[in-house]
C-alpha cells in the first residue's frame, strides 16, 4: 500500500497509508481521469431528461476538451437535477468527485425573469456575459469574440515582446531564458 507523509514547518509528520487515488506524477492518473470523463459524457448524452440544443436536426448536449467539458442544455432547470444524480453517481463508481462550487453555468437568454428562475434552480455559479473556455472567452454575443479575445491577446505579446527586449538590452536575456 502506497503512504504518504506531510511536512509541517520543515518538521516531517508521521506517515499515513493512501487509500485512493494515484500518486502526483503517475502516468496512470490522466488516463483514470479521461475515462471517467468519457463514462459522464456518455452518461449525459443517454439520459433523455437532459435536454440538449440542436444544430439543424442534431442534439448537442456538450463538448469535450482536455480536462474540461461544455454543457449546451436546452432547459437547464429541468436538466439540472438529471444532471446532478449522473455527477453524484460517477463519484460512487469512480471514487471521482467533482466540485459543484467549480462548475459554471453560461446563461444564454434575454428574460430577466428567466434568467432569475435558473439561477434559483440551479445549485453552481451562473453567468450571463461570459464564460472562459479553454483559455478563450467566450460572450454572449459573437460579435464580441475580437474584443473579448484578440485585443487582451495582442496586449499580452507586445508586453512580452517589449520585457524581452528590455532583458536583452540589459544582457540578462541569457541568464532570464536559461531559468
Amino acid at each position: 500500500m502506497a503512504t504518504a507523509n506531510i511536512i509541517l514547518n520543515g518538521e516531517k509528520l508521521k506517515e499515513f497509508p493512501l487509500r485512493s487515488g494515484k500518486g502526483q506524477g503517475c502516468l496512470l492518473s490522466p488516463l483514470l481521469f479521461h475515462i471517467a470523463l468519457k463514462v459522464l459524457a456518455t452518461g449525459i448524452r443517454e439520459v433523455n431528461e437532459i435536454k440538449g440544443i440542436y444544430f439543424g436536426k442534431k442534439e448537442v448536449k456538450l463538448s469535450l476538451f482536455a480536462d474540461g467539458m461544455i454543457l449546451y442544455l436546452e432547459n437547464p432547470k429541468d436538466s439540472n437535477r438529471k444532471l446532478l444524480e449522473l455527477i453524484s453517481e460517477l463519484g460512487k463508481v469512480t471514487g471521482y468527485k467533482i466540485n459543484t462550487q467549480k462548475l459554471t453555468a453560461f446563461l444564454y437568454t434575454n428574460n430577466r425573469r428567466s434568467e432569475r428562475e435558473i439561477k434559483e434552480a440551479i445549485l453552481f455559479t451562473s453567468t450571463s456575459k461570459r464564460i472562459k473556455y479553454p483559455g478563450v472567452n467566450l460572450p454572449k454575443e459573437t460579435k464580441d469574440l475580437y474584443s473579448e479575445n484578440y485585443k487582451t491577446l495582442m496586449k499580452e505579446i507586445k508586453d512580452d515582446t517589449n520585457r524581452r527586449k528590455t532583458y536583452h538590452d540589459l544582457g540578462l536575456e541569457e541568464s532570464v531564458l536559461s531559468k
